[in-house]
């Protein structure tokens, strides 16, 4: 099984009022910060898809990851997903897919759905927090072509709740947690006893 990571970090982030992804977040940017968990379970491959500030973003990209820039990041995740897919090496089995605003998800979680890929080949491993199943999620090859289809800013949401049968969650309250606004970073950090 070759796993590859998408990392969705393209939007412009209009409810934070600024560039979201460079915030600092334990004093690293934000992308960096959720990037690390990534980083530490040893990926065939990584693509961190870029948009509304790529040229803002790309110096601080580490050189581990495959920058992908999706020029039509207005059209929501779906659109920034599906650019993703296509950059995708061709002996990549399953692609696991998660946001660049979910500061708790660590290595661990992301090693759980890997198991549970590793059981059920065929089928798509979400987590399943307060709106019911969602990112990190894996998704198998024989779903690449779908994903490549996507469009607007449903993301693969649709996708994962299509087929009952194919769908095996894992309760994860931690992708529950992403940061929106300026205040949710604050209290973010306050609830960790950081300085805002």
């Amino acid at each position: 099984m070759k796993v590859a990571g998408v990392i969705l970090a393209a939007g412009n982030a209009s409810r934070y009022g600024g560039i979201k992804q460079l915030a600092a977040l334990d004093g690293r940017p934000m992308l960096l910060h959720c990037l690390s968990a990534y980083q530490d379970i040893a990926l065939a491959q990584t693509v961190v898809v870029l948009g509304a500030y790529a040229d803002k973003i790309e110096p601080i990209m580490p050189d581990w990851v495959d920058m992908v820039v999706n020029p039509d990041w207005q059209q929501g995740m779906g659109s920034s997903l599906a650019s993703a897919i296509k950059w995708l090496h061709s002996d990549i089995s399953h692609v696991l897919v998660g946001l660049a605003d979910q500061p708790d998800i660590s290595a661990l979680q992301l090693v759980a759905l890997l198991k549970q890929a590793k059981l059920y080949k065929e089928c798509r491993i979400a987590a399943e927090y307060a709106q019911g199943p969602g990112v990190p999620a894996i998704f198998p090859s024989i779903d690449f072509a779908a994903l490549a289809k996507l469009n607007g800013d449903k993301g693969a949401k649709a996708l994962l709740l299509a087929e009952p049968s194919r769908l095996k969650t894992l309760p994860m309250v931690q992708a529950a947690t992403d940061i929106d606004t300026q205040d949710e970073l604050k209290q973010w950090q306050q609830a960790r006893g950081k300085r805002p």
